[in-house]
């Protein structure tokens, strides 16, 4: 069995149902996938995940679809990041030959097998990074697969969001994170969610968390910047 997870695919495009068409074609065949329907969400998606592609649909809005591209790429750990354009029947192919690294262009409509076929020829020539399935941080490990958590070697129950949020803290431990940076990675850009929600489940992770040894809290607050690993 494997211990890295499935490729991770972002998806970029603006229509809904769409949207959600492409992720499903996707997620039959077990491959992971990360929803964005505009440039800023794609763009912070991208700066919390590794990514194996990104397939990127050329009617955002305001923004070309070589340019996310290329936003996408100055990321430091996308640098290489495979791409598929999705394009209309009346634009031109030749138009994205100028784009550099590697990538593919796909006219609507096109069929699953189509769009999988592309998917895997870009993660063949591309030597991918998968993530790992555990992480790891001191003595907190996570599975990603079974979305399990321990702590010095203690099950510990959390639910789906405080999952999310613990998974961004270990990923980069040093970091600090806002109330408005951990929305985005929980719920993205499109949910109204106050800041003060973040409190209430960091508390919570604070409390699931904590060993009777702990003289501070897991999670600690930096004053009028965030909450990051102690």
């Amino acid at each position: 069995m494997s211990d890295k997870l499935p490729p991770k695919i972002l998806v970029v495009e603006p229509d809904e149902q769409m949207n959600a068409n492409i992720c499903n074609m996707i997620e039959r065949y077990w491959f992971n996938v990360i929803r964005a329907r505009d440039y800023e969400t794609a763009l912070k998606s991208a700066e919390t995940n590794i990514l194996n592609v990104a397939i990127i649909s050329s009617r955002i809005p305001n923004q070309s679809a070589k340019e996310i591209a290329v936003s996408l790429r100055k990321i430091s750990h996308q640098k290489e990041l495979p791409v598929v354009f999705l394009i209309e029947q009346d634009e031109s192919a030749a138009n994205y030959n100028t784009t550099q690294g590697n990538y593919e262009v796909l006219v609507r409509p096109f069929t699953p097998i189509e769009l999988m076929t592309l998917i895997r020829s870009l993660l063949r020539k591309s030597n991918p990074i998968f993530q790992d399935k555990i992480i790891k941080y001191n003595d907190i490990s996570m599975d990603l697969s079974t979305f399990q958590v321990t702590r010095a070697n203690k099950l510990v129950h959390l639910g789906p969001t405080e999952f999310k949020i613990l998974q961004l803290f270990v990923l980069k431990p040093k970091n600090i994170y806002s109330r408005a940076e951990i929305i985005d990675h929980v719920w993205n850009t499109s949910k109204d969610i106050s800041l003060r929600t973040i409190d209430v489940h960091i508390n919570r992770i604070r409390i699931l968390m904590k060993l009777d040894t702990d003289r501070y809290p897991l999670i600690k607050t930096i004053r009028s910047r965030g909450y990051c690993l102690d």
